[in-house]
């Protein structure tokens, strides 16, 4: 992987100067970019140990490792006499011992790295902008009704993802009752994540056991029986993304309809999610209800995206509609029937059988986006010059 590949580009996030706050954003995954505010009154724990402030999965931190706080008016860093130390720019810190942090402050606990924002001296975007991290992907995709054509989208993504941009690519299946990633790819049953749950501890080491091959991209199948669907649970979500973070360049997750302790916990882990809908009213309305209760979880922006499948079918609803509609900017993917059901009903990839569809070009777009590299001209001559962000 070159090294203009590892780079991530990081969008502005406005900030009213009323709301400055204090932020560690990761800088090492599974935290890569991601931001997370330090609480203003309250102390503020990092350990293994659940209910920690900010949960580390290594044995290599303390149960209560570390803590950050507000001491007269100042921001400080304690280590509770951690088994393994605590690091401030390089140097391990005396346990006990506050020290108070300053704007740009790395911390590091074992392999996990955080950079401290203050966003009272700068603001996230131009603190981060010239910094380069390397570190997986997750992109989740989300929709509230069926019908909406992700796992078709991601499977294609997946493979361009793989072939045009040279990434190590894994899709993982979380649409747990009625995954259809196994279909489209035309796969053999053999072992799902209902086998993967089964392990004592799931690491890096064992999940490669359980990811079938598909072409140039691997994955984690959704369960054989849709009652197994209720054997996964928020926890194993964690580990599993955890470990494929640490095997693959890109983590595509397809997600089930509802909003429950999976679907939450893989958009919480997730760098970036597309919000999937067909221009369709009913899709739209519901649309519009999970973007009110994604703010309700306060994501940046650029965490989250609206991509809207079929557009330019007879009687639909037009992009422009849509984005008026919404209030969003938007990625779109053509409406070409006869082409992405050769992917749905044949498994085969449009990248192959249809490179010169316009949703085979909508798709090689979104691949753009999703590296960071500048996507072309939309339909209707609006020329995004936007890269994607894939830290918060």
């Amino acid at each position: 992987m070159s090294d203009e590949s590892k780079k991530t580009v990081f969008r502005k996030v406005v900030v009213p100067e009323e709301m400055k706050k204090k932020f560690l954003v990761g800088n090492s995954a599974p935290y890569l970019g991601k931001p997370i505010e330090l609480p203003t009154g309250s102390s503020f724990t990092i350990g293994r140990e659940e209910g920690r402030t900010l949960q580390l999965p290594s044995d290599m931190v303390s149960r209560l490792h570390a803590t950050i706080e507000s001491r007269d008016g100042k921001i400080v860093l304690i280590d509770k006499e951690s088994s393994n130390g605590t690091f401030l720019n390089g140097e391990q810190i005396t346990p006990v011992d506050a020290y108070v942090l300053s704007h740009k402050d790395v911390i590091k606990f074992d392999t996990f790295e955080f950079i401290y924002v203050d966003t009272a001296v700068g603001d996230i975007w131009q603190t981060l902008k010239p910094l380069s991290r390397e570190g997986s992907q997750i992109v989740c995709f989300y929709s509230p009704k069926g019908g909406s054509g992700i796992s078709s989208i991601i499977v294609n993504l997946a493979y361009i993802l793989a072939k045009k941009s040279e990434k190590k690519v894994a899709i993982v299946d979380l649409d747990l009752r009625f995954g259809d990633i196994l279909t489209f790819m035309n796969g053999k049953i053999g072992a799902s994540i209902t086998e993967l749950t089964r392990e004592t501890e799931i690491t890096p080491e064992n999940i490669v056991n359980y990811m079938h091959k598909g072409p140039d991209f691997d994955y984690l199948p959704a369960p054989k029986k849709s009652e197994h669907a209720d054997l996964v649970n928020s926890g194993h979500i964690k580990s599993i993304l955890w470990s494929l973070q640490s095997k693959y360049d890109f983590v595509l997750v397809d997600l089930k309809s509802e909003i429950d302790d999976v679907s939450i916990t893989s958009w919480e882990l997730s760098n970036l999610i597309y919000l999937v809908a067909l221009p369709e009213i009913g899709h739209l309305l519901a649309a519009r209800r999970v973007i009110e209760i994604m703010n309700t979880f306060k994501y940046p922006e650029s965490k989250f995206k609206l991509l809207v499948n079929k557009i330019g079918r007879e009687g639909a609803v037009s992009a422009d509609e849509v984005r008026a509609f919404l209030k969003k900017d938007i990625t779109t993917l053509a409406y070409a029937p006869d082409d992405a059901i050769l992917t749905s009903n044949g498994g085969k990839l449009l990248l192959n059988e249809k490179p010169s569809s316009p949703l085979t070009q909508g798709l090689i777009n979104l691949n753009r986006m999703i590296v960071g590299e500048e996507s072309i001209a939309e339909e209707g001559g609006i020329f995004s010059k936007l890269k994607s962000m894939l830290g918060f």
